[in-house]
């Protein structure tokens, strides 16, 4: 396994501990929102985390990802048949 945090594209275990997290995050840290600014190879990336609706952007452009959509459904750790 790489140290490079940038190396490989997630894993499907990756994405359901990311989704977890994330759900976890915004229901016990976030208070209104949250603004954080990723370094990566290709520039700046912005991730706004915010309990509204930003002005002008329909629900329907939003992915759910808790619960955890059917493709990332199986526990942790579990093979893909």
């Amino acid at each position: 396994m790489s140290n490079d945090p940038l190396g490989a594209p997630f894993t499907d275990d990756e994405a359901r501990a990311l989704a977890l997290l994330l759900a976890r995050y915004a229901t016990h840290e976030l208070d209104q929102f949250d603004h954080w600014v990723v370094e990566t190879p290709a520039g700046e990336v912005f991730v706004q985390i915010s309990n509204e609706l930003m002005p002008g952007v329909s629900r329907e452009v939003y992915q759910t990802i808790w619960p955890l959509p059917p493709k990332l459904a199986r526990p942790v750790g579990e093979q893909e048949s």
